[in-house]
């Protein structure tokens, strides 16, 4: 036997994937012996020998290093999976630099020689584009604040960051779950599709990706929304939609103002 081949890893790695709903599969559907969501599908085709998700519905940048960051240290992960983000642009008291601060120092106890870590970037949440451009122009700029924020936070570590909206763009409409807030099926896998190729230069593909299956009926779409859609509305009013309400308004008396100042000549 080669030597080569004695220095073989004779397990797959282990896996663990951190985060928001995005990380936990919300918008996949589930296959037999195969979790939901883009980790759950990248953990299957690198053959981990242990997967672990940690990810929960609504967590922000905050809460990683309470919540998430010391069960994922005692599993010693190889691969180490995450979105966030999003979350927070979905918050009344949305902050930038406490994304970065938070990522930043999450990063900084998950580092390891030797350990791969990815991150998916945010893309433009789609829901949003149905409330108006004002709305939609608001939300568009803290997504692309957020993403700042996350890039400052990767800046000189390893971290393989991937541009969401740039992978989700190559796919088009179909890349949306019906709340047009997480990825489809079909989104999902092209997240981890990007995921594999930048883990390639040290995890060899073991087994292949499921196939997304046949997109909701309208039957199904419609279940969903009562059951799901309308209700997260109905919280996020609370918290979300007044606090854009005021950005919104502040923007048009801005722009009002703007307008109405005397224009100085040259």
């Amino acid at each position: 036997m080669s030597t080569h081949a004695a220095e073989r890893p004779t397990r797959g790695p282990r896996v663990v994937a951190l985060g928001d709903s995005i990380t936990l599969g919300v918008g996949d559907s589930t296959q037999a012996g195969v979790g939901a969501g883009w980790a759950a599908h990248l953990a299957h085709a690198v053959g981990a020998s242990e997967f672990v998700n940690f990810a929960a519905n609504g967590v922000r940048a905050r809460d990683l290093a309470a919540t998430q960051i010391p069960s994922a240290l005692m599993a010693r992960p190889d691969i180490v999976l995450i979105t966030v983000g999003g979350n927070d642009v979905l918050r009344g008291d949305f902050c930038p630099a406490e994304i970065t601060a938070h990522l930043k120092d999450a990063l900084e106890r998950l580092e390891r020689p030797g350990r791969e870590i990815v991150m998916i970037g945010l893309d433009s949440i789609a829901a949003f584009s149905v409330l108006g451009r004002r709305i939609s122009t608001v939300m568009g700029r803290r997504i692309g604040l957020a993403n700042a924020a996350i890039v400052a936070a990767v800046a000189g570590t390893r971290v393989h960051l991937i541009d969401g909206a740039e992978v989700f763009g190559r796919l088009g409409d179909i890349a949306w779950h019906i709340d047009r807030i997480h990825p489809s099926p079909e989104g999902h896998r092209a997240l981890t599709v990007e995921a594999l190729n930048r883990l390639s230069h040290r995890f060899v593909q073991a087994a292949p990706i499921g196939d997304a299956g046949p997109a909701p009926s309208l039957i199904s779409r419609a279940w969903w929304m009562t059951h799901n859609g309308v209700p997260w509305v109905a919280k996020r009013s609370r918290d979300l939609l007044p606090q854009m309400a005021r950005v919104v308004t502040h923007e048009l008396l801005e722009e009002r103002r703007s307008k109405a100042r005397p224009t100085v000549p040259a």
